[in-house]
């Protein structure tokens, strides 16, 4: 359970790293840094997933998903 509550972490985190890649590049400064500390709470929510510190691991394969 924890590994699929990691990698569902893991590709939220990843759609919102592409959003606030977006926001940023359409000169929306204030919503890419919202969207970056969102992202930044997915990270904490897959580490918090990951008690044996294997999260390096899941965003390095690529089985998370991507947007």
């Amino acid at each position: 359970m924890s590994v699929q509550r990691r990698d569902l972490a893991l590709a939220i985190k990843s759609c919102l790293d592409s959003l606030a890649e977006d926001a940023a590049r359409a000169d929306l400064a204030e919503l890419a840094h919202f969207v970056g500390l969102a992202a930044l709470a997915a990270e904490e929510a897959a580490r918090a997933a990951d008690p044996r510190g294997d999260m390096l691991k899941g965003l390095m394969s690529g089985s998370a998903g991507h947007c």
